[in-house]
């Protein structure tokens, strides 16, 4: 097979391209709010994957400024039981009483949820089941998440839509690759973009 030889300018923009992805972050566990997972710089897409327990919580918190449009999902692996069915909650400042509050939630505290309904997802070499997207622009302050597991283990992981920044740590990549265990993911293809110069052009395609 003919090596390829690439310009330096070329070769260049596929380095700094590599780079961009949904930063791979894991949750080793935080099932309390004292316990809670820190997320750091909610404004860029990072993915936290975390193994679940039936019967708990897993805990995140976050900081964020006024008019911060938070956009967030969960996924679940494919490969999971269909009684795995995980409801995420926001909780914080400027956000209403629920209407009926879960013994877990803190009393005196607003809160909003998503309901614990999933369809099937395949998209940036994931296949999996994805639930409803929480999406809120927030007054700013701390803010709770809590991922309320239900009656099922199972793999999951959260994703916040932000900026492409890459990054992520080796805890991170490695719970991907068990999250692909309870489903079909190519982490590959989930983490890795190409760039190519096309006519003087700089184009970004998933591959």
């Amino acid at each position: 097979m003919k090596r390829a030889n690439f310009a330096p300018p070329l070769l260049a923009a596929l380095l700094s391209c590599a780079a961009l992805a949904h930063r791979p972050m894991f949750n080793p566990g935080s099932n309390s709010r004292a316990a809670a997972y820190t997320v750091a710089e909610p404004d860029v897409s990072q993915v936290i994957t975390a193994r679940a327990r039936k019967g708990t919580q897993d805990w995140y918190t976050l900081k964020v400024p006024a008019g911060f449009a938070l956009n967030i999902a969960v996924f679940v692996g494919a490969r999971c039981s269909d009684a795995y069915r995980p409801q995420l909650w926001l909780l914080g400042p400027g956000l209403s009483e629920p209407g009926s509050r879960p013994a877990f939630l803190p009393a005196g505290v607003g809160a909003v949820s998503v309901p614990r309904t999933y369809a099937p997802y395949s998209g940036h070499g994931v296949t999996a089941r994805k639930g409803q997207t929480l999406a809120r622009t927030l007054e700013g302050g701390t803010y709770t998440l809590v991922v309320d597991h239900g009656a099922a283990d199972g793999w999951y992981f959260l994703y916040l839509a932000g900026k492409e920044l890459g990054g992520g740590t080796a805890e991170g990549r490695e719970g991907l690759r068990q999250f692909g265990g309870a489903s079909e993911i190519n982490t590959h293809k989930f983490h890795l973009k190409i760039c190519f110069l096309y006519k003087n052009n700089l184009t970004i395609v998933n591959i």
